[in-house]
């Protein structure tokens, strides 16, 4: 592959690129911002349960 071939590539993707229109803009926004609040739900729920499960491993008795 060539210099040639990629800015030959480049101009056609620049071609068919197109702005995105205010709903897909928001769409995706919203798609984005439920994943992170998913993720970070999920990666709490892990904390507490963690939490809770070692808190038990230092009450042993010795």
């Amino acid at each position: 592959m060539g210099i040639s071939s990629f800015i030959n590539d480049s101009r056609r993707i620049l071609k068919l690129a197109t702005k995105p229109s205010r709903k897909e803009l928001w769409t995706s926004t919203k798609i984005s911002l439920l994943a992170m609040l998913l993720v970070g739900a999920l990666s709490f729920i892990i904390q507490v349960i963690m939490t809770v499960v070692t808190a038990a491993w230092g009450t042993t008795a010795t």
